[in-house]
């Protein structure tokens, strides 16, 4: 009966709302590793949109238990958007690791003008990560904006959880896309954004 009545909020939040789930998938079919402490990562070169996202869902995390941590909060001097280097990755899992965390969660938010576009990006992105180190590295360039334009009308996200390595078989713990159709006003397409996130990860079983 629970999950019926997750799969029908999913549905009809998703029905009229901006945000629309395209897909997720957990490589756990089992029992899933629990999230204890998580970095959140916003991957956009919109300051706003990052800032407001992560401490968005940074409270959601909170009211199941799961302490998480921004980016903008624990980042600064560790790590400068868009110019990392391996080794600086290398050293920022070390610092998270010693930290007590075992999760990271990176938010990929990247602007396309069609759903043909959305499409052929959506599935070469699926499965090209093994960790969140090279997620980032290899995506630290949307910090940039290179490709960010006034005229684009749907945002396509990418969410992935990766564990720590510690202890554990496989990095990737939960991938989902979202997509966000003409995002006018940002508080409120952060709040759908964020309870739609937060209902496919209790959907999936990554959280309770």
């Amino acid at each position: 009966m629970r999950y019926f009545l997750l799969f029908l909020y999913v549905v009809l939040f998703t029905a009229c709302s901006t945000a629309r789930l395209v897909e997720s998938h957990s490589p756990y079919r089992a029992e899933k590793p629990k999230i204890e402490k998580i970095l959140v990562i916003g991957m956009t070169p919109l300051t706003e949109f990052r800032e407001s996202f992560e401490t968005r869902l940074q409270k959601e995390f909170k009211k199941h238990d799961v302490e998480a941590v921004t980016s903008i909060s624990v980042l600064n001097g560790k790590l400068t958007p868009g110019e990392n280097t391996e080794q600086q990755l290398n050293n920022l899992e070390k610092y998270l690791l010693e930290e007590g965390y075992n999760t990271v969660l990176l938010s990929k938010i990247v602007q396309v003008e069609s759903h043909k576009d959305l499409r052929n990006s959506l599935y070469s992105l699926r499965g090209s990560y093994r960790s969140f180190k090279s997620d980032y590295y290899a995506n630290q360039g949307i910090f940039q904006g290179d490709d960010i334009n006034s005229d684009t009308k749907v945002y396509h996200t990418e969410t992935s959880i990766y564990t720590l390595p510690e202890n554990r078989q496989r990095e990737l713990l939960w991938q989902g896309e979202i997509d966000l159709k003409n995002p006018k006003r940002v508080k409120r397409t952060i709040k759908q954004y964020v309870d739609l996130l937060i209902s496919s990860l209790k959907w999936d079983g990554v959280l309770p």
